[in-house]
């Protein structure tokens, strides 16, 4: 059973604003990547819908998931976000098998 603690967080742009929140996203992706307890962080864009963005992140632990969200690049992509989202949804996740 894998430890990694995996994250799927599903965000939605107003329309008219994707490529303005598409561009805070990627900013926050490298600073992510470098942080010590991330395993992987990737955005993805969804075919069907092209104001869904989703990322799938996997960290070594809540620690690291808590660290994470006090780093100037998170707190930056939330502000510039925060009122260019339709929905949010977070979904942290442990393996079963």
């Amino acid at each position: 059973m894998s430890k990694t603690i995996k994250i799927v967080a599903i965000l939605r742009a107003k329309a008219g604003h994707e490529n303005t929140v598409k561009e805070a996203l990627l900013a926050c992706v490298t600073g992510s990547r470098a942080e010590a307890g991330c395993e992987f962080y990737d955005l993805h864009l969804d075919r069907a819908d092209p104001q869904r963005f989703v990322f799938i992140e996997g960290w070594k632990d809540m620690a690291a998931i808590d660290f994470h969200k006090t780093t100037p690049h998170y707190l930056a992509m939330g502000k510039a976000v925060a009122d260019l989202l339709e929905h949010r949804e977070v979904l942290v996740l442990d393996a079963l098998q």
